[in-house]
């Protein structure tokens, strides 16, 4: 089956056609998502250090739910080709247009497709496919709508989707101690060096 077939989508917006500095409208405050947060959530390395945390004026007439995160949505970001699950601390962010909301049908579980879409194989090798001949993979909604989607039931879905999300935190655990291990040896030289 086709991607569009179980999934909804919302493309994010662009920020400058929706800021306003107008005073004569009812506005909300509202911080767009980053690929820093994004890349948290997936637990990959984010290498610019000063990302803008900024938010943004906009009329309250354009915030429809539809562009803003939550936690039963999954995220794709259009250059990495991506796909992220939100946590709750970042719910309510604007979507820009690098993003794209998938809203998945009840009988597919948002654990499972997010593994499913970043790492099987069959997903992979029709993202690569798509990228053939681009300078830059930026993927289209046209072609996200037309992935082919082979799911197993919905229990095999669940446990799957558990499974991702605890190798995921696994990964996320063994980063955080090798990084406490080099703290910690960086410490013990320094030391090493101020007894002497």
């Amino acid at each position: 089956m086709k991607l569009y077939q179980i999934a909804e989508f919302t493309q994010g917006a662009f920020t400058n056609r929706l800021e306003t500095s107008s005073s004569d409208i009812e506005t909300s405050k509202v911080k767009p998502l980053s690929l820093k947060e994004f890349n948290e959530t997936l637990g990959l390395a984010y290498r610019i250090s000063n990302e803008k945390n900024a938010k943004i004026t906009v009329p309250k007439e354009k915030l429809v739910p539809q562009l803003l995160t939550d936690t039963n949505s999954l995220i794709l970001h259009t250059h990495t080709q991506k796909v992220a699950l939100l946590p709750e601390k970042y719910s309510q962010l604007l979507l820009t247009n690098n993003f794209i909301k998938i809203q998945l049908s009840s009988d597919v579980d948002n654990a499972f497709f997010e593994w499913y879409f970043n790492e099987h194989p069959s997903i992979q090798k029709q993202l690569a496919f798509l990228s053939e001949g681009t300078v830059s993979s930026l993927l289209k909604l046209s072609h996200l709508k037309d992935l082919e989607i082979d799911l197993p039931p919905l229990q095999q879905q669940i446990i799957t989707g558990k499974i991702a999300q605890l190798k995921k935190r696994k990964e996320s655990l063994m980063a955080e101690k090798s990084e406490l291990q080099q703290l910690y040896i960086q410490q013990k030289l320094i030391q090493s060096i101020t007894n002497n």
